[in-house]
């Protein structure tokens, strides 16, 4: 770090400004409109140009692009088209959706998350036209994105789809014994074993019942939960992994079949358990959203949004209903999980739903411990986004955002002191409610802090360094999460790996933000170093048998690190050359 330049030896400017001076202290293009910029209009602030006053020269600005690239361990054209050969080749649908549909309009969104709505910590979208503008002048680099935003959607040709056979019953029995094992099922209860005897027979015997009436329905609801549990659950055959999506396939070819029947318990679990599968392995946002509209729909019409009395069914009847329930609340985690990270409107609206918890005493076996916990945040999350996120609350006064912000951030904290300690119980892979969780906190803590950087007042004395300050603590929960990532064992998270991506991404682009705002600063070079820790540690994360197209979505966020990681280095460096130059003038 080049030592500091008192005030006596800073040599005077000679340049004429043709930026007004915010734009100026944001290192952001300005437009020179009158009688106010486009920055200063939209933020109501005077627009001045007083470091003019003493100039009576021009001179054309220097070129500080650098000569070399970066040394350390970046994404290159190579990698990218290595990235792009297996999203080619991943059956039966693309991994990544990267070009954004409707409603998202040049909005990135891959991994399951949109990068629109991310504020950085100049006051601007980090990947709006300003936002680019802004990384080019910091970097001194060209900064393209698009390779992220065009991937082509490539539908296989299907035509007369051949229908996969059902698979060996002792293969899905034993699947079905390990999935309630994990913590996948202790979060997510999709299926409830009694009630999936009563699936089996209608697949596998034809015996159809008031439970599973519709055979169509039943066998969907197999290849769903084949799809599901093989990955999920880790613990399948290395040939039933990597069939998952051709599994997930067999459902989607089974849907015109499953529709044309009336609703029914098995085509609401076949349907969300699909939205799940396109979540976890290939992340198309658009996908995702019309199976979660679907099972939305399935829901109501089942009456999963109210909850059921004891006295409306006794046996399995009762229990189907209460599943149903269980189907609703994971829905509605879905829908909520979905809304903060893509700004989407949600499918649920609370004063049509019940909210009245799980009982804490379980249903046939199932241990709702980590599942209510998991509903209580979602139920914080929904908050996050109408506080923050919904059309409304980007029109709120500064007074009423940061009113809005200690609202939540108590009302976050309040959650987190009930979460227990989920490592003690008897089951495997406990710690990864621990750690899951404490990844949610971060995310969350990071989506409420780093709105304040839309307040006017800050964008006048920006500093994310004071301790303390609403975007001092976002970037701090975005440092954790990824320490908490790094934390974390290959052999314990690979499976999980799809809860973490979206956080992931977010929280990288936190720390580059602040290090593009505070180059020079010693905690930069700390950052960059976490930057290539997570790098590294998420290549570290992907198993052997992992479905093609997980794998190229895995892949391409570690292509978007790695670029992240490679401008963060030019930013440094840039910043460097400027300072030693200054002290030669």
């Amino acid at each position: 770090m080049p030592p500091k330049i008192s005030a006596g030896e800073r040599p005077k400017r000679r340049r004429r400004v043709y930026a007004c001076d915010s734009c100026y202290r944001k290192k952001i293009k300005c437009d020179g409109a009158l009688p106010k910029c486009d920055w200063c209009h939209h933020h109501s602030i005077p627009c001045t140009y007083a470091r003019n006053e003493d100039l009576d020269r021009s001179r054309k600005p220097q070129d500080t692009k650098l000569k070399s690239p970066p040394t350390s361990d970046v994404s290159t054209p190579i990698e990218q088209e290595q990235v792009q050969d297996l999203f080619r080749s991943a059956y039966p649908t693309p991994g990544p959706q990267a070009v954004a549909p409707q409603g998202f309009g040049a909005t990135i969104c891959f991994a399951g998350q949109s990068l629109g709505s991310i504020g950085g910590f100049n006051g601007l979208p980090v990947f709006s036209a300003a936002g680019i503008e802004w990384i080019k002048a910091r970097t001194g680099e060209e900064v393209t994105l698009d390779w992220y935003r065009t991937l082509p959607i490539q539908s296989s040709p299907r035509g007369s789809p051949q229908r996969l056979p059902l698979p060996d019953i002792r293969l899905l029995r034993q699947l079905l014994e390990n999935y309630q094992k994990t913590i996948s099922y202790r979060l997510f209860p999709v299926i409830n074993a009694a009630c999936f005897e009563y699936t089996i027979r209608a697949a596998y015997n034809h015996e159809l019942s008031e439970i599973s009436p519709g055979p169509a329905s039943a066998r969907a609801c197999i290849f769903a939960f084949m799809a599901l549990s093989s990955f999920s659950a880790g613990t399948g055959t290395e040939s039933t992994i990597t069939y998952t999506d051709k599994f997930a396939q067999e459902v989607y070819d089974l849907l015109p079949d499953l529709v044309s029947e009336s609703v029914t318990l098995d085509g609401l679990q076949a349907i969300l358990m699909l939205s799940f599968c396109c979540q976890a392995v290939s992340a198309d946002i658009l996908k995702i959203e019309l199976l979660l509209s679907s099972a939305a729909r399935y829901v109501f019409h089942l009456k999963g949004n109210i909850c059921p009395k004891p006295t409306d069914a006794d046996g399995d009847p009762l229990l189907a209903k209460l599943h149903v329930r269980n189907l609703f609340w994971i829905s509605f985690m879905f829908d909520k999980i979905l809304g903060l990270r893509t700004g989407l409107q949600p499918l649920f609206d609370t004063t049509s739903c019940d909210l009245t918890l799980p009982s804490p005493d379980g249903v046939h076996g199932h241990d709702p411990a980590a599942f209510i916990t998991l509903i209580r945040l979602c139920i914080v999350q929904a908050e996050i986004y109408r506080g923050l996120y919904c059309v409304p609350a980007l029109t709120k006064s500064d007074a009423e955002l940061i009113a809005t912000i200690r609202t939540l951030d108590n009302t976050l904290e309040e959650w987190w002191s009930t979460v227990r300690v989920f490592s003690s119980d008897r089951y495997p892979d406990s710690i990864m409610a621990d750690f899951l969780f404490g990844m949610q906190y971060h995310y969350c803590m990071s989506a409420i802090h780093q709105t304040s950087s839309r307040c006017t007042a800050w964008v006048l004395n920006q500093d994310t360094r004071a301790a303390g300050s609403s975007l001092a603590v976002s970037i701090s929960a975005g440092r954790s999460l990824l320490n908490k990532f790094l934390d974390a064992k290959p052999h314990l998270l690979g499976h999980h790996l799809m809860f973490c991506l979206p956080e992931l991404t977010v929280s990288t682009i936190h720390v580059f933000s602040n290090i593009l705002m505070n180059p020079l600063e010693v905690s930069s070079a700390t950052d960059l170093h976490l930057m290539r820790s997570a790098l590294t540690h998420l290549r570290k994360h992907l198993w052997q048998q992992a479905p093609e197209s997980f794998t190229v979505q895995v892949r391409l966020v570690e292509s978007f690190m790695a670029d992240l990681q490679r401008l963060a280095e030019c930013a440094i460096r840039k910043a460097c050359a400027e300072a030693r130059a200054g002290l030669g003038e």
